[in-house]
């Protein structure tokens, strides 16, 4: 690559790139920063990625050797296998963390981001960079409030009930429970920018609703004039309110080649993410069994603390469970994102759906119009784990079976 090719294509990513900065410099702190500029080497990444790989793949089995050593003979046998196995995970994901990256970085920096601003031109909007920033922004406070609190506090109950040492050894943990956790903030950055799409879309479809001739449905008139109350955002979007202009069957033709161009960005982004989510979720689910299964045995005193005070004999148990809630904060804050975009598509059909039913367009117009709702119908905006679960409410469902079922069997067992 030429270095003029380079510049025009930094300056081509630029707009979507920067909208993503503030969880990009996080992800490079682990070089799973899929968002890498041109003009990186691929020696400097893998180079990168091999030496922090290196670093914490070694902390993770010297706290696997001591605890093997010095810990685990005084856990019960069910708490061993489970650490064991979380950890070995752990380092594992990671690795596929890195080599996803570095298969898809170079592509995904140019060719990814020139997409959305060919669609960008064409609505010639710039606003929703600011708003998916901060929209950004405000998931990563929720997430680092929760980390945060979850893991100094899960810190100080052991360090309280076992010394320093033990805890030391164990919060590696904490640092691949991070990552996991910026995994999913990178994920759900590119399923944002795929919804403020969709909300173009549905912006630009009701700017022409109300422009198009009402059809002779007498006393209902009133009501289906002007259906922009329907579609109010409740968020700051609300003062982008769409206004009244007169769009052909050719600026229709155009917002169908948007939406099928939104379709191969969420096809890229499944390739990308699906299976690393995949490995994410479960990863967190074992977390979440692992922290419940302590949490209950010290509840009900079957596993002891080395300081057997009663003060602080259930502070484990207790910052266990801060720790099962950020995980489930990670799970459902995810798919809700995701669930997002899948409402924005569906606010799409229904605004086609007002038009074509209570409007009257010529039949170049209705012609475009139809074949931009087939489409929509045909290939439908959806966020999957590797084909194997969808990213929706029913895969919260699902998770929340695993976790209430181990709980039963967990009773059972301890009694």
């Amino acid at each position: 690559m030429q270095v003029g090719d380079v510049t025009k294509n930094e300056r081509l990513i630029s707009k979507t790139y920067n909208s993503m900065a503030p969880i990009i410099w996080l992800l490079k702190i682990f070089a799973i920063n899929a968002n890498v500029r041109p003009t990186r080497s691929k020696a400097y990444v893998i180079i990168k990625s091999c030496l922090i790989y290196s670093i914490l793949a070694s902390i993770s089995a010297f706290s696997v050797y001591y605890k093997i050593k010095h810990v685990y003979n005084s856990l019960d046998v069910s708490i061993r296998l489970t650490d064991m196995i979380q950890m070995i995970v752990d380092v594992c994901q990671f690795a596929v963390d890195l080599i996803f990256v570095y298969k898809y970085g170079s592509q995904i920096c140019v060719e990814y981001f020139k997409q959305y601003e060919k669609i960008d031109n064409f609505f010639n909007k710039s606003y929703y960079y600011t708003e998916l920033k901060k929209k950004l922004m405000k998931i990563m406070t929720l997430y680092t409030i929760f980390w945060t609190i979850s893991a100094l506090g899960d810190l100080g109950a052991w360090v309280l009930t076992f010394g320093w040492v033990t805890p030391a050894t164990h919060a590696i943990s904490y640092v691949f429970l991070f990552i996991k956790m910026l995994t999913t903030l990178d994920f759900i950055a590119h399923v944002t920018n795929v919804e403020a799409r969709l909300r173009l879309i549905t912006n630009f479809l009701l700017s022409c609703y109300s422009y198009i001739e009402v059809c002779p449905v007498g006393q209902l008139t009133d009501c289906v004039r002007n259906k922009n109350w329907l579609y109010r955002e409740a968020d700051g979007a609300t003062s982008h309110t769409p206004k009244e202009r007169a769009v052909n069957s050719f600026e229709i033709r155009r917002i169908t080649k948007c939406y099928l161009l939104l379709t191969e960005q969420v096809i890229f982004i499944n390739k990308m993410y699906g299976f690393r989510i995949l490995l994410n979720t479960l990863n967190v689910l074992l977390d979440m069994v692992k922290i419940l299964n302590l949490a209950i045995r010290i509840a009900i005193g079957s596993q002891q603390a080395l300081y057997h005070s009663e003060s602080y004999n259930y502070l484990p148990g207790l910052s266990g469970l801060m720790r099962f809630i950020t995980c489930a904060v990670v799970l459902t804050s995810l798919v809700y994102q995701c669930e997002q975009a899948y409402q924005q598509r569906e606010q799409v059909i229904s605004v086609i759906d007002h038009l074509l039913i209570n409007k009257n367009p010529d039949l170049d117009l209705r012609t475009a119009i139809c074949d931009l709702r087939t489409l929509l119908q045909d290939r439908p905006i959806c966020f999957n784990m590797e084909n194997f679960f969808t990213l929706n409410y029913s895969l919260l469902v699902s998770i929340s079976s695993v976790v209430v079922t181990y709980t039963i069997i967990l009773f059972q067992n301890v009694k």
